[in-house]
């Protein structure tokens, strides 16, 4: 099983943000945390629960797999 690196999820949250044109506080308040959070969640800084983890892919339009590990899977 591969470790999650916080620093390389935040930095796939902010390339993926800025690439949809969503300032963080549109994607804070599109997945419901708050924009500090959003902050350090891209900086590295925080870890999340899985409803967040969700909450983002969603807001995001990414798969869980992307975001964790920047692996890009087939969805079935």
């Amino acid at each position: 099983m591969k470790e999650i690196d916080k620093v390389y999820v935040g930095k796939r949250i902010q390339q993926q943000r800025e690439l949809l044109g969503y300032t963080r506080e549109e994607l804070a308040e599109k997945a419901d945390i708050t924009p500090r959070f959003c902050y350090d969640l891209e900086l590295g800084q925080k870890g999340m629960s899985v409803d967040t983890l969700c909450k983002l892919k969603s807001a995001l339009h990414i798969n869980i797999d992307y975001l964790l590990f920047g692996e890009q899977k087939a969805l079935n």
